[in-house]
């Protein structure tokens, strides 16, 4: 059973928008709070225990036939970001419309409504972490295309295609790209026919899924839908949390900043964990919730913002927090009364000196950090 090794004060504010959906959503606007506190144990246990698929390939696994084009060499995961202003043009998303229970803060601290420069830095105590400290391995089932034609997929390395069964059905050449388009009984890849719902598992733990323009850790999921495509990426959540930091916010960002960030998106992933767009994927890939760009968004600085903070996340009485963000103090204010962690504040707080505790202390005044720990 997961937990929550609560060790900060009671109270919560949970705020985020999308600034480049500033005004194609202002139905949005009013997104509030929230946090899950009755059903996240059971939820959590669920995730806990939840084994991954593994496909078992069989002896006999035909090989899928040579395809058309090449796909490109992955990219090196940890490449130097390439020069671009701050803060990054998609930065922000925009949260769905949510539930609307009353905010809450500690009787010793109010919302933001100044600008982050001039609000007083919140002391926290440091929230001890374990050395060998591993945070649980929780999937998260990310959509990178909806409603497509088709796709072309490729893998880096040993792959096989599988089931929803976990059932070996093919095995895929590496660097070999394969269009994949919905049939008339199910999915053509190639001159492959194959079932209506399929996996694009590597079967190395470096392996990588080639889908269109990028390349993906975990396994990929393909679904026909009449004559369109849904694909899905299923992944670690700490290993989605490398991108979606890195397109987030600027790589170059201070690493208190990159560190506060990392804390915020791992809890707004795992309250749609919990709470699911829908029955194939839990949330997108775009503003509308965080963006995530596969293996292209990840840098050696958020890798190591979200392993120094491995597994903490914002939580209120035992429940996760659903921590929204957007890009400046302005649209925080704006949309969501100045209740809310602005990407820039954050940036030009951890300038100043503050550390990401602080950082978080000052945009989310009484909520606790928590860390996610595996229970027998």
């Amino acid at each position: 059973m997961i937990k929550l090794d609560k060790k900060i004060k009671d109270g919560v504010i949970k705020v985020k928008f999308s600034a480049s959906a500033y005004f194609s959503l202002l139905r949005h606007c009013a997104v509030p709070l929230l946090s899950i506190a009755t059903f996240t144990p059971i939820l959590l246990t669920y995730l806990a225990k939840e084994k991954p698929e593994t496909p078992q390939p069989q002896a006999n696994l035909e090989t899928a036939a040579s395809p058309a084009p090449i796909i490109p060499s992955p990219i090196a995961p940890l490449t130097a970001p390439s020069p671009k202003l701050f803060p990054s043009p998609q930065s922000s998303p925009l949260a769905p419309k949510k539930l609307a229970p009353s905010v809450q803060t500690s009787p010793n601290t109010s919302p933001n409504t100044a600008p982050a420069a001039a609000v007083k830095p919140v002391t926290r105590q440091p929230l001890l972490v374990p050395a060998n400290y591993t945070p649980p391995a929780i999937e998260i089932r990310v959509a990178i295309k909806r409603d497509v034609a088709s796709v072309l997929i490729g893998v880096n390395g040993p792959a096989v295609i599988t089931d929803r069964q976990g059932r070996g059905l093919k095995t895929i050449a590496t660097n070999e790209g394969l269009p994949v388009i919905p049939g008339a009984n199910g999915l053509k890849m190639g001159d492959l026919s194959l079932p209506e719902v399929i996996f694009v598992q590597p079967t190395s733990a470096d392996g990588l899924v080639y889908v269109d323009d990028g390349w993906y850790r975990g396994k990929i999921l393909l679904v026909a839908q009449g004559d369109r495509l849904l694909v899905v990426n299923h992944v670690n959540l700490e290993a989605y949390l490398y991108s979606v930091v890195g397109s987030e916010m600027h790589s170059t960002a201070p690493m208190h900043a990159l560190k506060a960030q990392a804390i915020a998106a791992r809890s707004y992933a795992l309250v749609h964990i919990i709470r699911p767009a829908n029955a194939w994927f839990h949330l997108g890939n775009t503003q509308r919730w965080q963006v995530y760009k596969g293996i292209r968004s990840e840098y050696q600085s958020t890798h190591q913002a979200v392993n120094a903070t491995a597994g903490q996340i914002l939580s209120y009485k035992g429940g996760v927090v659903e921590s929204l963000y957007a890009a400046t103090d302005e649209i925080v204010a704006w949309a969501h009364g100045g209740r809310g962690m602005s990407q820039t504040g954050a940036y030009k707080l951890a300038e100043k000196g503050l550390d990401y505790q602080q950082i978080l202390g000052n945009y989310y005044p009484g909520v606790g950090l928590a860390r996610l720990v595996l229970q027998n």
